[in-house]
């Protein structure tokens, strides 16, 4: 946990980005679960009710979301990345600076090639720590909370029921 606080630390020049990020993915989220709703209403009004425009201009509206989801998926995973390479630079730096400080007899005991690996792949690991959280992590609680508040709006009975088994599948 220490260690996702420092990242942070070096996340907080770009709060910004790091904040419109996940805000793209809330969007995405919440114009994929809207999704199975119109899937209803085409089959609750439109075929049972023999309402071929309806089909035709709700289907237009799942095609338009999911085009939605997938621009808001984009502009996640870019925000990720830009968010991601700065902290990977920072990183990057504020190391080269640690290693510039080490004494002559630290710098015999290591070798270049060492440091330079280590370097190279620890930062690239904070990197990917970096874009996992803006990009990967975010989805998963929001997809819980948003599918379980659809659930709760479909049937309510059936959302107590999945409330109910959260605490069952988080203990998993």
């Amino acid at each position: 946990m220490q260690n996702i606080l420092k990242l942070m630390g070096y996340m907080r020049p770009y709060w910004k980005q790091a904040t419109i990020g996940p805000l793209m993915k809330l969007i995405e989220v919440m114009l994929e679960l809207m999704q199975p709703r119109l899937v209803q209403r085409i089959v609750d009004e439109g075929i049972a009710g023999g309402d071929l425009d309806l089909v035709i201009e709700t289907g237009l509206w799942m095609l338009g979301l999911a085009i939605g989801g997938v621009l808001f998926a984009i502009g996640n995973a870019w925000f990720g990345v830009w968010v991601a390479q700065r902290v990977e630079t920072d990183v990057r730096s504020a190391l080269f600076g640690k290693i510039q400080s080490l004494s002559f007899g630290n710098l015999d005991k290591l070798s270049t090639g060492h440091l330079i690996t280590r370097l190279t792949n620890d930062v690239r690991q904070v990197g990917e720590v970096a874009r996992l959280l803006l990009r990967i992590l975010s989805r998963m609680p929001m997809s819980m909370v948003g599918g379980l508040a659809m659930a709760i709006i479909t049937s309510p009975r059936l959302g107590l029921i999945f409330i109910g088994l959260v605490p069952v599948i988080l203990g998993t």
